[in-house]
Formats: C-alpha cells, structure tokens, sequence
C-alpha cells in the first residue's frame, strides 16, 4: 500500500478482515468468535467444555479474541476524533497531522508483526506440529488482532512523541492552563487504559490456558515494559515543553502585574493618574477598567 492511501482514515489490518463479513463492524468481530468458537467445539467434546475449568477458559478466550479484533478500530476512531484538535496546535495543520500520525494503517508493519506473533505462538505450544484446526484459527484471530493493536498504540505514540519536537501554536496560559494540550493527554490516556485491557485479558487467558509456554510469558512480560515506556516518553517530552511555556506566560503577567501595582512617583495612589490626583478622585473606576482590559 502506497503512502498516499495509508492515514487515520483507512481500516487497519484486522478491520479489513472484519469488514469483508459486510456487516456492522461489532456484529462481525462476534460473528467471527462464534464461529471460532464453533470449529473449536469440533476438537474438544462438550464433557470437558462444561467442566469449570474448561468454561472459564471458553469464556476468556472469546473476550480477549473480541477485544483484539475490535480495539484497533476504536483507537484509530480516537485519534481520528481528536485530529480538529490537534490540527489548530499544528503550522502545517491537516498535512502535518497526517505525517505524524498517518502510519497507523500502514499493512507491511502489521504484516511483519502478525509473523513474529505467529511463530512465537506456535513455537511456545508443547507440540507445535500437532497444532489443530481451532489453534490455527486462534492463532490468526490473536496474532492479527494484537498486531493491529501493538502497532495502533506504537505508531500513535510515537506521534505524540514526534509532536513535541514541532514549533506548536501553544494557547496562552491565562485561557487554558493546559495551553491547548488536553485532547492530546486524553488520548494517550485512552491508549494506555486500551493497552492494559489487553493485556490483563492475555494474562488471564494465558493462566486459564494449560498449554501456554515460557516463551509466551516471557514476550508478555517484554511487551509490557516496553508499552509503559512508550507512554511515559512522549508525554515527558511535552510536559517539559508545557512546563517552560507556562514559566514564560507566568513571566510576562508577572511583569504586567507589576506595572500596574506600582505606585507613580508622584504620589498618586495606584490606578489614579494627575487628573485624579488634582480632583481628588481615588482611581477606583479606572482600577475596574484596567483590569478588565488586562
């Protein structure tokens, strides 16, 4: 896929699977676990399945397939939401939103992650060769999703991270105390809450599930690290920046501030000017006007 067809507004990987049952988005990701589940029901009789084990395991298993296939969509809907927002800090606006955050969709990405994720999986099972129909079918259900996932939660980030590195058009300090910048925290909250759904459901699936290896828990346990510090960064990198902008706004109302505080030096109270002085007038209405006006 070229790159002129990739951005915020075209389907990742796994939505492209889902999209071709042409059906509500949501309808199809159940579709799609129902019927996993169905081929499943084919390798396993319905004695073991009734057991509490084996029910817990069913159960967990068809909530985090139905959470990968459809988190990928509700993020990339996210930042698709916030672009308004961002685009007025941006010089640039719609061109340069769409380098920092147009990867999102990008297939070769994907693709290299659904490998990895697919061999490591099936390599950390305690027969790999034996695998049967309903593992193959999980197998693409888990790795497609969580690649689509990985990659919506790494590329985003790095476009935060990207973000604060752009001569941004920051809101004054005394308008917003946020300087503008609240969309973009909200949505790196949103993807951290996403990110450890998945992977609260992976851990829970894998401990449900007897056959999962070393390697599993081991790649589990590494994609958790480094999905914290990929929240951390970026958000370090523009709270330095909003840091330094508020201490100069704070600078230059301080400033203000003392100009209109100080007294003159020919006696007058603050606020009156000679006139008032001669009049005998205390300044108080000229005080309510310089003061809306700042």
């Amino acid at each position: 896929m070229s790159r002129t067809n990739i951005g915020p507004e075209t389907p990742t990987l796994v939505e492209r699977l889902v999209m071709l049952l042409h059906l509500p988005y949501a309808v199809g990701c159940l579709l799609i676990v129902v019927l996993a589940f169905l081929v499943s029901l084919t390798q396993t009789s319905l004695a073991s399945l009734w057991l509490p084990s084996g029910l817990l395991a069913a159960i967990v298993g068809g909530m985090f397939e139905l959470y990968l296939l459809y988190t990928p969509r509700y993020m990339r809907r996210k930042v698709r939401t916030t672009e308004l927002s961002i685009m007025e800090l941006l010089p640039e606006g719609e061109q340069q939103f769409h380098k920092l955050f147009g990867r999102i969709s990008a297939t070769r990405p994907q693709l290299l992650l659904f490998v990895s994720f697919a061999l490591i999986f099936a390599f950390s099972a305690p027969n790999p060769l034996e695998i049967t129909a309903a593992g193959v079918v999980f197998l693409i259900i888990i790795c497609l999703g969580t690649a689509s996932l990985l990659w919506a939660y790494f590329s985003i980030l790095w476009g935060i991270h990207k973000l604060g590195a752009v001569p941004l058009n920051l809101r004054p300090y005394y308008t917003d105390p946020l300087l503008g910048l609240r969309p973009v925290g909200s949505l790196a909250l949103s993807l951290a809450a996403v990110f450890l759904g998945a992977v609260s459901l992976a851990l829970l699936s894998s401990i449900t599930y007897p056959g999962t290896g070393l390697i599993g828990y081991v790649a589990l346990g590494g994609l958790v690290l480094l999905g914290l510090s990929f929240f951390f960064l970026p958000l370090m990198r523009l709270h330095r920046r909003m840091l330094l902008q508020k201490r100069l706004e704070r600078g230059k109302i301080g400033e203000k501030l003392a100009g209109i505080f100080q007294e003159r030096s020919d006696g007058a109270r603050p606020f009156q000017t000679r006139r008032d002085v001669q009049t005998g007038y205390d300044g108080t209405e000229n005080f309510n006007h310089r003061t809306m006006a700042f």
